[in-house]
């Protein structure tokens, strides 16, 4: 696959990683901190672990190092806004308002517990140079030629003392 064919599929598969990676904290938090008291939710719990192996996928794929580059800016401009936001004297709640009241605890522990993390792990995965390059190509192998024959071996001389 050719290097340009690979960093688009790379970024697709980034961008729509992102969503889902969110989506999947935000409601396997959620619904597993309601029912985390009662028992466990084994839907849940592999939505979490779905999510979880998504990220393991685009740290460690060779599609291409925008597949794990373009979610981890996002989810570590995330929590960067959010810590600027507070460090400027605005409140933490960031965004709060457009999110719907059954995700709002989970969009929390979204942006201050899991987006750090997710963020440099990803960053940390596309930061190897070895991901941004293509795949060696080795030249075609040369089919053996068949060796030369060894030149004649030269003619004896009879001598000319008998014996």
């Amino acid at each position: 696959m050719r290097n340009g064919v690979r960093h688009v599929l790379g970024a697709g598969a980034g961008l729509l990683a992102s969503p889902l990676i969110a989506a999947g904290f935000i409601v396997g938090i959620e619904r597993f901190r309601v029912t985390a008291v009662m028992s466990v939710d084994w839907t849940v719990m592999a939505v979490f672990i779905g999510t979880l192996v998504l990220i393991g996928a685009l740290a460690g794929s060779r599609i291409s190092p925008l597949a794990s580059l373009l979610p981890g800016l996002a989810f570590t401009g995330f929590i960067g806004a959010a810590l600027v936001r507070i460090a400027m004297g605005g409140d933490h709640r960031m965004g709060f308002d457009q999110v719907p009241s059954e995700f709002l605890e989970g969009y929390m522990t979204l942006l201050y517990t899991w987006s750090l993390p997710t963020g440099c792990v990803l960053l940390a995965a596309s930061a190897f140079p070895s991901r941004w390059r293509g795949a060696r190509t080795d030249p075609p192998l040369i089919p053996p030629q068949e060796a030369p024959e060894p030149p004649p071996l030269p003619k004896r001389i009879p001598s000319s003392s008998r014996h």
